[in-house]
């Protein structure tokens, strides 16, 4: 009852009281989510305004009952609104107040119960069959949500960067390097990188490389497979890292991590840290020039970064030998725009207060084809089917912010939901 009076769920004909005067609501009032009554309501009830409480119950004779418990609860009751008409309603001096009925199915009122008792509504019906209009308009709201989340984590990561953009990129680019199974391992060697260390050494592929997988953990020899272990003691290359980090190390105290942390997905990360390692120390990759780019292609050729020297034929160290790495996949660099350069541009402009820095970040969103994940599979499989990254994206907001925490009073899909059922 709270919920379809704060919504304005009400039945599509016009409002009349049960003694027949017409009702129309000018303010619902104002209220807390666990009272029952909401204060400062104005409405016209026949051809008077009125302007007071109004109070809901399930049953009217449960007006009786909380009366007694508290009276001043019910002060300048102008409509009492019930869902069952049981008897009409009073004040305690036997004045006659104003009351209207809502009718609405039983088993809404045991979906919004369920939903309250975090059983999750099945509205997924209602969302497949939404007007196209309506349904993006829903998920734009969901889309700009998910991208100021991201912008308040960013905003805590450009802070604990000393305020710096391009530190903040890099770190953020670290972590989603991860590609999701590894994301969490990624950031925590992406929060250990000493960036005063990185970029007095940028213009030396080597050192950057020495720092990147001495803290990373994986110089250590027993990172190594012992049958590749004897492989990589022999190499020129692993030997010039491990002496270069050791001077390093101690020149900066740079933090070694465990490298047992890798064990987590695929525990050659090896390419993924020179992938990194490249991009950083070629100097390409800035905010000032993603800022400047208008296209997918361009932000896809910022992200290239070919591995190049040992890496060119080698997966880890010591490992047998390969045909060489092959250049980043789009989807592999559609992934970092969604989840980095987008967010990121998103921030900067929004830090700036330059809106076509953000509206830019959201059109690249609009730009890329949809995502397959778990999520999205999922939705489609209901019947949702969108076409961009910008939907789904929301479609994540909507699992992970909305479905999964159970917050289905909060969520716009479950209000068409209810106002559908109601209104049938």
């Amino acid at each position: 009852m709270h919920y379809i009076w704060a919504n304005r769920i009400l039945p599509k004909e016009k409002l009349s009281t049960t003694g027949g005067e017409s009702i129309k609501i000018i303010n619902t009032g104002r209220c807390d989510k666990k009272e029952s009554v909401f204060h400062d309501a104005r409405l016209i009830i026949g051809n008077k305004e009125w302007s007071g409480n109004v109070v809901l119950h399930h049953k009217s004779s449960d007006w009786e009952k909380e009366l007694r418990r508290n009276k001043g609860t019910y002060k300048n009751v102008i409509l009492h609104v019930t869902h069952e008409d049981d008897i009409e309603t009073m004040r305690p001096h036997g004045e006659f107040i104003h009351q209207l009925k809502i009718e609405y199915p039983d088993d809404v009122a045991r979906e919004y119960n369920d939903a309250a008792n975090n059983i999750p509504l099945q509205c997924a019906g209602t969302i497949a069959h939404m007007e196209e209009i309506k349904l993006h308009s829903c998920l734009s709201r969901l889309l700009v949500e998910r991208i100021e989340d991201k912008a308040r984590r960013i905003e805590a990561l450009h802070k604990e960067c000393d305020q710096r953009w391009d530190d903040t990129l890099f770190k953020l680019l670290a972590r989603n390097f991860g590609f999701g199974v590894q994301s969490r391992v990624f950031e925590e060697w992406g929060s250990t990188l000493n960036m005063q260390a990185l970029g007095k050494h940028r213009n030396n592929i080597l050192q950057i490389e020495a720092i990147f997988f001495g803290q990373a953990g994986l110089l250590n020899e027993k990172s190594i497979p012992s049958y590749y272990l004897k492989e990589a003691k022999e190499s020129k290359y692993y030997n010039e890292l491990t002496r270069e980090y050791k001077f390093l190390s101690s020149k900066f105290n740079l933090k070694t991590l465990d490298s047992s942390i890798w064990s987590v997905g695929c525990a050659t990360p090896h390419l993924r840290i020179a992938r990194l390692a490249k991009l950083y120390a070629s100097e390409e990759l800035s905010l000032s020039s993603i800022a400047e780019c208008n296209t997918i292609s361009e932000l896809r050729r910022l992200l290239q970064a070919q591995p190049d020297g040992y890496w060119r034929y080698h997966l880890q160290f010591g490992g047998t030998e390969t045909t060489g790495a092959a250049p980043l996949k789009n989807s592999h660099s559609d992934l970092l725009i969604i989840n980095t350069i987008a967010p990121l541009l998103f921030t900067y402009g929004k830090h700036r207060k330059e809106e076509h820095l953000c509206s830019k970040a959201e059109d690249f969103l609009y730009s890329l084809r949809r995502e397959e994940n778990g999520i999205t599979r999922r939705w489609a499989q209901k019947g949702v089917t969108v076409s961009c990254a910008a939907d789904t994206q929301a479609l994540i907001q909507l699992q992970k912010e909305y479905c999964d925490k159970q917050r289905c009073s909060d969520c716009h899909f479950a209000y068409e939901h209810i106002k559908n059922r109601i209104r049938a």
